[in-house]
């Protein structure tokens, strides 16, 4: 999810923590998400379960009905596809004629590596959606602690598959090159990133202000896993561990979105699909399902013996993570600022 807020200065005396959803889904499925990653760690790395059991179980079960969680209020939504027309559908027509364009182009590699890269980048926007609206929700904006919090979150997710693949294992993903003399000065990088954010963080609490805990919480989830990902595991094994974490937390997004906004505006504004996923989970989820069954499974068996049917099918993946980006600006909606209770 891309970020969720824009980030002006306020005063710095604020009430307790808040959270964005509630105490105990944010616990549960925005912070407590990390749960499955470290799951998945587990039955990979110790109990030697097999790749393509944990991948299957992780894109039929999530990563696919989390796209269809995006459709919900996008392309099945009737007044947003009227209002966002050429975006929605330009969109469309672009990602899923540029994976067959770079196939016949002979850039099947470079496009193994954009979906890759571009797949992580979104991972990394979505936590740092969630912390801005942590920091939103409990009045912690300060305009240095901004700049901190994105810095740290920064340096701390993108190291790890970088120190990875392009210091240590570059033959991993088919990299010819790899920057082993730029090592010492990354650790030294994150060594002072990490100083600095622990000393700040010392400096407002001996000055009697209070931490912004859900927003530290959901830090202390998301980088030790992470780090221990790619430290122990290629990308086969590190993409769902990392990503079940944030398909968990989208669909807990989503629905709370979706059952604030279509459930009360019915059926007549939005459509039927909407309004039928608000107001009812096991509909959501059934119709998630039976979404992610219909493409990943053809796509998957498809992609096999034809190249241009991977570029293909690799647009509902690209067009998710452009849509995505564009439809949780809440700076220029004030529909979405209600629904996720942030007016």
């Amino acid at each position: 999810m891309a970020a969720a807020a824009t980030i002006a200065a306020v005063p710095t005396a604020r009430p307790a923590f808040r959270w964005i959803i509630s105490r105990s889904v944010d616990l549960s499925l925005v912070i407590g998400s990390v749960l499955a990653g470290y799951v998945y760690l587990l039955l990979y790395t110790v109990l030697h379960v097999k790749i393509s059991y944990l991948w299957w179980f992780w894109s039929i079960g999530f990563d696919g009905t989390h796209i269809f969680a995006t459709a919900t209020r996008t392309f099945f939504d009737r007044e947003a596809r009227a209002r966002n027309r050429g975006l929605f559908f330009g969109s469309l027509l672009f990602f899923f004629a540029l994976g067959p364009a770079l196939v016949l182009a002979g850039l099947k590699a470079f496009l193994y590596l954009l979906v890759g890269v571009w797949a992580y980048y979104h991972v990394i926007r979505q936590h740092y959606g969630f912390m801005v609206l942590y920091k939103v929700k409990n009045r912690d904006l300060r305009k240095l602690d901004n700049v901190l919090d994105r810095v740290f979150i920064g340096v701390m997710l993108v190291f790890p598959p970088f120190h990875r693949f392009f210091i240590h294992h570059p033959e991993e993903l088919g990299l010819p090159f790899a920057f082993p003399r730029m090592e010492p000065a990354l650790w030294a990088l994150v060594a002072a990133t990490l100083a600095v954010y622990l000393g700040r963080q010392a400096v407002r609490y001996r000055a009697g202000e209070a931490l912004d805990i859900p927003k530290q919480l959901l830090f202390a989830a998301m980088v030790p896993l992470h780090w221990l990902t790619f430290a122990c595991m290629s990308w086969q094994a590190a993409v769902p561990t990392v990503t079940i974490v944030h398909n968990l937390q989208y669909h807990a997004l989503v629905w709370f979105h979706n059952r604030n906004r279509y459930a009360a505006d019915g059926v007549e504004r939005h459509g039927r699909i909407p309004t039928a996923v608000a107001r009812s989970l096991l509909i959501y989820a059934a119709a998630g399902l039976v979404f992610s069954l219909a493409y990943r499974i053809p796509g998957f068996q498809l992609g096999q013996v034809s190249d241009l049917a991977f570029g293909f099918f690799c647009g509902f993946g690209l067009t998710h993570y452009y849509l995505d980006s564009r439809i949780w600006r809440v700076r220029h909606d004030p529909g979405l600022r209600e629904a996720l209770q942030l007016a």
